[in-house]
């Protein structure tokens, strides 16, 4: 069967069309509205083949540590024959525009795709694929899904098969609903702050009358002809501490306010639902209701973005007292509980409340759907939408054998 390519002493060249007949070119480079190149990859292949044989085995790491290397790499491809579909894709005049030209030339500078591929293929990968930043004949940038097979069935030795697929306008979409999610989410944010604006006073007058009754005592002592320095120290020392703990309030409420690019780090799970509970406080006083949070591992962390993983937290909470407080509850109780298996972290909620109507589970997390007279039914909704974002799940279920409903989030632990 002939492949249509003639292997000479110093590169691969592509022979006339009419020398090309094999089925899987035809359907390919001939039919297909996806980008198709066809490409020497023997340099590449030589550089890795050399790699190897001086020892080292680690490819990845190598590559990390010599950009040199990585940059050879990438220089070491040569387009041999490309189809319409992509001679329009990158905007080439014609097919001759991009024949012969090095594979570099249409990719960004910055993306990693083509020495990802490199290490894929060291480490034994039959075929690669990455979103890459393509880069138009006119300079102009767009968005592909790049993917490349080595060694294609019945091809000379080093001959390659790329295939782009233009995918701007999806990742356009993508950035858009990402936008309209975090919108949502700051949004749904303030509207909780509004419900918390109680707690918020009460948590800040506490400090604040303090920091009152304080001064005014030092006021007297002033007054007094044996002035006690140590006293007045002491009573000075009080006021800084209420002044740090009216502005850890202020800044807590702040930080859930500000409308801000979502930032993911290592987050330990305690610390943000003793945040959450912090919120809640008053709301939970007010209303009698008794609130255990059990101990979570204190090494236990997520990757995420801090003040959303927080927005998750308080509105389960804020949901489990507003039941309460509406089912006027005898005994009200809001439980939370922590496991960590098989690599990740559960956190349960739960209360005991009146629980679920039976016909109204399976709608709990649909936008818009509310049980609760003053809701907007979109609580559940968003916290679903950030948890997924973190890769992962939020579900909801019946408390086992009593009364009230269980929130679980899952997510997965951050690895050490």
């Amino acid at each position: 069967m002939s492949n249509g390519l003639t292997p000479t002493a110093d590169r691969i060249v592509v022979a006339s069309e009419a020398d090309w007949n094999d089925a899987w070119y035809l359907v390919c480079m001939k039919v297909s509205t996806i980008g198709f190149v066809v490409v020497d990859a023997r340099e590449r292949v030589a550089t890795l083949d050399a790699l190897r044989a001086a020892g080292i085995t680690d490819i990845a790491a190598h590559l990390d540590a010599h950009p040199d290397v990585a940059d050879r790499l990438r220089h070491g491809m040569v387009i041999l024959d490309v189809n319409e579909a992509a001679v329009r894709m990158f905007g080439a005049g014609g097919r001759a525009d991009m024949i012969g030209q090095r594979t570099q030339r249409f990719f960004d500078p910055l993306c990693t795709a083509q020495v990802n591929s490199a290490r894929a293929f060291a480490a034994g990968a039959t075929s690669f694929q990455q979103q890459a930043h393509s880069v138009r004949l006119d300079g102009s940038r767009f968005e592909t899904l790049f993917c490349v097979v080595p060694r294609a069935d019945g091809a000379t030795s080093g001959l390659w098969l790329a295939s782009f697929v233009d995918i701007t306008e999806h990742v356009a979409r993508q950035m858009s609903l990402e936008v309209l999610r975090d919108e949502l989410a700051h949004v749904s944010r303030i509207s909780t702050l509004g419900e918390l604006s109680a707690s918020i006073a009460h948590e800040l007058g506490q400090p604040l009358s303090s920091i009152g009754m304080t001064a005014g005592a030092m006021l007297r002592l002033l007054d007094r002809a044996d002035l006690d320095r140590d006293l007045l120290r002491r009573q000075c020392q009080r006021i800084v501490d209420q002044v740090t703990r009216a502005g850890d309030i202020i800044d807590r409420t702040r930080r859930m306010a500000a409308k801000r690019d979502s930032v993911r780090a290592p987050v330990s799970v305690a610390e943000v639902l003793a945040e959450a509970a912090r919120f809640v406080a008053h709301d939970l006083n007010r209303t009698e209701i008794r609130l255990t949070v059990a101990p979570a591992d204190a090494a236990a962390q997520v990757i995420a973005d801090r003040i959303q993983l927080q927005q998750v937290f308080v509105n389960l909470l804020m949901n489990a007292i507003q039941i309460h407080r509406q089912a006027r509850t005898p005994g009200p109780e809001i439980a939370v509980e922590t496991v960590c298996r098989d690599g990740s972290i559960t956190v349960d909620v739960v209360d005991n409340g009146p629980g679920f109507d039976p016909g109204t589970l399976d709608r709990l997390f649909d936008g818009f759907f509310t049980t609760r007279a003053e809701g907007l039914g979109l609580g559940l909704r968003i916290c679903r939408t950030i948890v997924a974002a973190h890769g992962g799940s939020i579900d909801a279920s019946p408390r086992d054998r009593a009364p009230g409903a269980r929130f679980s989030v899952c997510l997965p632990l951050a690895q050490s």
